[in-house]
């Protein structure tokens, strides 16, 4: 009896005909377009808070290293307009044939030792801890068409007008989303140049599968975000697009199709069979073999 005849090439083509989406993505990065923070110390919880070349997500804890004896909250809004992204992805997949599969923002960070200020009154000191990063619903923070070169919110946005009674932006944060709790651990660089030239600490901090999210980044929307603290430890300085070189980001991958598909569990055994009659039909089958 002859042997099963099972050529490479039949294995390659096998493969070939599994879905795009299932061996390769593509990925591509935006830098945010407008960033603040809010902070409800008396001092700061009427202001406008942008342009300050790093905004926080703080617990709320004084500052005594700074004179800062009272305990003080801070939250960060920055937002990514995915417009370019939605166009990268027509233009390599054609229009409407991919599909988003992943979503992480890398944010930057000059003042990353625990315990060491940043030499500026308005931020607490950099301490490791949880936070959240959440989908904001509302993106009537900032104006794209004001926000300019420095990425700036609305001038009377601020904690007052989020949380104050009968505050402008009361219902900022209905129908938030929380993407994720992450663990800041703080690290080993401080430093007050701007980010071109030093290390600035950059991290991903990869936001999960939301389908707000995806749908979001699909139809090239806006994509706010909100930082805020999840335990009542953490304090993690992230720079702004005004720290130069330092911009946060928003990193996408997408692959082909519309939808991702799953490659059929029969496609599986197919090919493991294919394999398995290749090494014997070469007299190989004691031992793995490249195809």
């Amino acid at each position: 009896m002859s042997k099963p005849y099972f050529t490479k090439c039949a294995l390659v083509s096998a493969l070939a005909s599994q879905p795009a989406a299932v061996w390769a993505d593509a990925t591509l990065s935006i830098e945010a377009v407008a960033d603040t923070f809010i902070s409800s110390d008396p001092t700061y919880a009427g202001r406008d808070m942008s342009a300050f070349g790093a905004m926080q997500i703080s617990a709320n804890l004084p500052d005594p290293i700074q004179g800062i004896n009272y305990p003080r909250t801070l939250d960060l809004l920055v937002a990514y307009d995915t417009a370019a992204l939605k166009s990268g992805f027509d233009a390599q997949y054609g229009a409407g044939n991919w599909h988003v599969t992943d979503v992480q923002v890398k944010w930057y960070t000059n003042f990353d030792i625990p315990g060491i200020p940043a030499h500026n009154p308005q931020f607490n000191v950099p301490a490791a801890g949880a936070f959240n990063i959440s989908l904001l619903a509302n993106n009537t923070w900032f104006d794209a068409a004001t926000a300019g070169a420095l990425g700036l919110a609305n001038p009377d946005l601020s904690w007052n007008s989020v949380f104050g009674t009968g505050g402008k932006y009361g219902t900022l944060l209905d129908d938030l989303q929380t993407l994720g709790t992450f663990h800041y651990t703080g690290g080993s660089f401080n430093g007050t140049n701007n980010c071109s030239n030093d290390v600035c600490a950059p991290r991903f901090w990869d936001l999960g599968d939301n389908t707000r999210l995806f749908d979001t980044v699909t139809t090239g929307g806006i994509v706010s975000l909100f930082g805020s603290a999840a335990d009542d430890q953490v304090t993690y300085l992230v720079n702004q697009i005004t720290k130069p070189g330092g911009h946060s980001q928003l990193f996408v991958s997408a692959a082909a199709g519309s939808t991702a598909v799953p490659v059929p569990a029969a496609a599986w055994l197919f090919l493991s069979a294919g394999l398995f009659l290749l090494r014997l039909s070469t007299g190989r089958a004691g031992s793995a073999q490249p195809i």
